[in-house]
């Protein structure tokens, strides 16, 4: 799905594969679940969920995994990459 400019209101929108630009939600559930990349730019949520399954659920469940087993420092410098702020001490692989 391309979206440009349109409002999605009390739906749910399963993001993977999709592009939204300048597009307002509001009450919606997002859903990603890690399959294919998803674009969002310049967009609105308002009184939003999001929700994660599949791949993308298991990413979150093995992260916190390692955030409690004393990973914590990997932890901090992905979300500080993310953040905009690159930490050697993260190291993020891309394919």
């Amino acid at each position: 799905m391309i979206a440009r400019k349109q409002t999605f209101k009390d739906v749910t929108i399963f993001l993977d594969g999709s592009c939204f630009i300048e597009c307002t939600f509001e009450r919606c559930t997002l859903v990603y679940s890690g399959l294919m990349l998803v674009e969002l730019e310049a967009n609105s949520f308002e009184e939003c969920k999001w929700e994660f399954s599949g791949s993308a659920q298991n990413t979150i469940v093995f992260m916190s995994v390692l955030y409690r087993g004393g990973a914590q420092e990997l932890i901090e410098a992905t979300f500080d990459n993310i953040r905009g702020k690159p930490n050697p001490a993260a190291v993020i692989t891309k394919h």
